[in-house]
């Protein structure tokens, strides 16, 4: 393999790995938002407001009730747990593989 080669890999690599981060983090900001926006909702008088307003106020505790996320193929969640959980299975992957390989 050509250095001009392994160079490219490892910069794809690292720029897969990069984006993935990325998507991890802005999933687990919109999934922390949702939280508070439940936690904000419920923990609102609402049955001190008026009835119009307090329909409205019920609509988004229900809707609220379960977080956005950003999902890989509708499977599973882009969060910062996922994006770890990936790492730790591809490293134990690549350590499986330089172990058979020598």
């Amino acid at each position: 393999m050509s250095m001009m080669r392994f160079i490219y890999l490892i910069s794809v690599a690292i720029n897969l790995c990069g984006h993935m981060c990325l998507f991890c983090a802005v999933g687990e900001i919109l999934v922390a938002k949702c939280e508070a926006i439940y936690h904000a909702a419920y923990e609102h008088e609402w049955y001190k407001l008026k009835p119009k307003k307090a329909k409205i106020l019920l609509l988004i505790m229900i809707r609220a009730n379960k977080p956005l996320y950003i999902t890989a193929g509708k499977i599973f969640p882009m969060t910062m747990s996922t994006f770890c959980n990936l790492i730790k299975t591809s490293a134990g992957y690549i350590s499986f593989l330089f172990a058979m390989q020598g």
